[in-house]
This record gives structure tokens, sequence and C-alpha cells, in this order.
């Protein structure tokens, strides 16, 4: 009995010393960095002027890509889009009376019954008659576009970071009403010195590991290699000296979720085998 207990004590501090060693070996034959998640933001802005009618979503709200997130009054674009209607009857009827003008009196022309002078008078008031009617369709066209504008929607899904105007605000074009972040994909911005280059490359898997959850790891891969050397930025922590160059890495999340936020910092473990 004692030598079955001793037999059995042995192989399993045999298989804890097997483990130990496999689980060492598992531990270098990764690659451990560290960087952040990507900022990929962009300020949302009419490209018309006007007063801001509505605001559909606050700061922390999530949109999805082509929601209606704010308008601006469109009273004067929609007079605008008549005016421009207007004009192109308008602009129609005098290029048709002056095509019709010139047709009935172009075979006169070539018999001479009319002068050469008066026929080219005829041929120009056409060709200023259509270039007038061109002129207001391109300007209806044009009018269509800017009423269209008066709405702003979200171009890709994002969370509202900051809504930096109110309603009633009188708004020239080009100024930012929201700020948005990309929520997908989500990239994490790290770096790796020259002499780690070798142990990475394209699609490589990787897990991602954030302070907040560190036992609830992400998985994600290589998807790009900076082909560029550089100095090390202030904010990369490393063991290495900030004068070394190094390379760009992003690592792209598989599977992201709400816990992630952009400018966090994480630690990835690169594996250098699947």
């Amino acid at each position: 009995m004692k030598k079955n207990i001793f037999f059995i004590a042995i192989t399993l501090a045999f298989l804890v010393l097997v483990l130990v060693i496999f689980l060492k070996g598992r531990k270098e034959n990764c690659i451990t960095l560290y960087g952040n998640i990507e900022i990929r933001q962009t300020d949302l802005a009419f490209r018309v002027s006007g007063r801001l009618l509505k605001l559909y979503v606050e700061e922390g709200d999530e949109v999805k890509e082509g929601q209606l997130i704010a308008e601006l009054d469109s009273d004067i674009y929609k007079t605008s889009l008549k005016e421009a209607k207007a004009a192109i009857k308008e602009k129609r009827a005098l290029k048709i009376k002056e095509t019709q003008n010139y047709e009935l009196n172009a075979p006169l022309c070539k018999d001479f019954t009319v002068s050469k002078e008066e026929c080219i008078n005829l041929k120009e008031n056409m060709n200023f008659a259509i270039a007038q009617y061109e002129e207001a369709v391109s300007n209806l066209e044009k009018t269509i576009i800017n009423l269209d504008d008066t709405k702003l929607y979200a171009p890709y899904n994002g969370t509202i970071l900051s809504r930096i105007r109110e309603k009633g605000t009188i708004l020239q074009e080009g100024e930012t009403v929201y700020s948005i972040s990309m929520t997908e994909p989500v990239w994490v911005r790290t770096y790796i010195d020259e002499t780690n280059l070798s142990r990475i490359k394209l699609g490589q898997k990787a897990f991602i590991y954030t302070d907040s959850r560190p036992k609830n790891p992400y998985m994600a891969h290589i998807g790009f290699i900076s082909p560029v050397a550089e100095f090390t930025p202030k904010t990369v922590e490393t063991t290495s000296l900030r004068t070394d160059l190094v390379y760009r890495l992003r690592v792209i999340i598989d599977n992201t979720d709400s816990y992630l936020r952009q400018g966090m910092p994480v630690t990835i473990k690169v594996l250098e085998d699947e």
C-alpha cells in the first residue's frame, strides 16, 4: 500500500514538473508588447450654413451608419429649390424658342436669302439659350444637394464623444457639431524593436489584455507592420532605450465588446506559433 502511495506521489510530482516546464515553454513562445486602443474619431459638420434646428443624439449614444443625427432649418433651401425649378422652365422655353428659330432659318442661310450676319446671330442666340438652360440644370442639381445637406447622418457605426453645438446656433459650413468615434474595427497601436521584428508577421495571432479585465483576454491578429523605422514615442512603455528604432504595429481585435475604450492601455501577447 505504501509503495502504491509512493508511486502515485512520484507520478504526480513528475506530471506537475512536466506541466511547469510546458507552461514555461509556452510563455517563452510569445512576445509581450504594450500599446493603446487607437483613437479613431471624426468631427461631423454640415456642408452648408444655417440655423441648427434639431439634435437627435447625446454624448455617449451609440449610432448606426446612415442614422439621422441633426438637422438645419431648411426653409431657405426649399425656397431656393422652387426658384431653381422655375428657372429651369424659363430657360427650357427660351432654348426651345431659339432652337426652333434657328432651324426655321437655317435653309434660308444656305441659299443666302438671310444675311450671313443674321445667320451668325441666330446660331449664337441658340447656343447662348442652350448654355443658359444647362447652367440652370446644374444650379438645380446643386440646390437639391444643398437641401439634402441640411441633414447630418452618421458616417459609420460609432459612439458620440462630444455634442459641441446646441439647438438654435447659427452655423457656418464646416463648423463641427458632433465628434464621433468608430467602434469597429478596433485597433491597437503598439511598437516592436528591430531585434524582435523577424518574429512578427501579418495575420499572426495575439491576445489583448486590459487592466480592468485581465482574466478576459481578447483574440486579435497582426493587421499592419510599418515598413519604416521610427524613434520610440514617449508614450510607449518598453524596456529599451527611447532612442532605439522601433516599427509600428497595428493589432486588430477580433471579438470586441463595450468594455474597450479608445486610448485604453493594453498588453499584447503575440503568439509565435498557433
